[in-house]
């Protein structure tokens, strides 16, 4: 086969002009494809090309090609708590109970503040360092009365009476005097004046106020386990809630107060 030219011209092809454009017959047209390096053929000129799926493979993986990451745990307890939980309790038992708690060991510390007849409760619970450990005075040694002014303190063990004859003396819960007779400790209480009195009157009432500040803390808890679990609740239970606890420290409150009242008339009246 040969070239055959859109021109007419006999002229040697070195001399063709600028608008020569051959036409190749299909047999060289065949040629020429067999020889090209392209990955495409006469009849199917795309079909070395890789389909879809295979393009799909091909996609940019992310930095470092690692799996999304998990949740955080605390991003699902927030979402947990988005959807709302069925069966969501609050225990304002519990709430009570703790206030009870705070108002018996207030009570118990009372017992130390008197103007009054000595009596052994004043000092037991005076903490004193035996054997290296602090300890109570109860736990250490027998603590019985001498007359209005004077208790015996006897220890269990002998040798710890220096410790516990310096462990009163330097107590900042009570003020008394003690010495070491024989074998036992005499605390020594002061005879009551109208200071010594509004003095043990002002402890009292501090007493007072840190038991009220434990309580208010309590009522602080349960209402923040309300608002907690509200979303759960229907409306009028969360009202209800907040009213009862509002109650519970209205009522330990109270019971304080008048504790502490007697108390102070108490110390005033002998």
């Amino acid at each position: 086969s040969s070239f055959s030219f859109s021109s007419s011209s006999s002229s040697p092809s070195h001399n063709l002009p600028r608008s020569f454009v051959p036409r190749l017959s299909a047999s060289h047209l065949r040629g020429i494809l067999a020889l090209s390096p392209l990955p495409c053929s006469v009849s199917s000129p795309i079909s070395a090309w890789p389909d879809a799926a295979q393009r799909r493979g091909f996609a940019k993986k992310k930095k470092g090609g690692k799996a999304p990451k998990e949740q955080s745990s605390s991003k699902k307890k927030k979402e947990a708590e988005d959807d709302g939980e069925d069966g969501e309790t609050v225990d304002l038992d519990v709430h009570d109970q703790e206030m009870d708690t705070i108002f018996e060991g207030m009570a118990e510390n009372l017992k130390r503040f008197r103007a009054g007849r000595a009596s052994p409760e004043m000092i037991e619970d005076i903490k004193v360092k035996i054997y290296g450990a602090p300890t109570p005075l109860k736990s250490v040694a027998q603590i019985s009365v001498r007359d209005a002014y004077n208790l015996i303190v006897a220890a269990h063990d002998p040798s710890t009476l220096a410790d516990i004859d310096s462990g009163i003396r330097n107590s900042d819960k009570i003020n008394v005097g003690a010495k070491l007779e024989g074998n036992k400790v005499v605390v020594t209480f002061p005879k009551a004046t109208k200071e010594t009195r509004q003095d043990l009157v002002k402890s009292v009432k501090q007493e007072g106020e840190k038991a009220k500040t434990r309580v208010r803390k309590v009522r602080q808890n349960a209402l923040d386990e309300i608002k907690a679990a509200q979303k759960a609740l229907p409306k009028d239970d969360v009202f209800n809630l907040k009213k009862e606890v509002q109650d519970l420290t209205d009522k330990a409150i109270k019971n304080i107060d008048d504790a502490i009242a007697q108390k102070s008339e108490e110390i005033t009246s002998v």
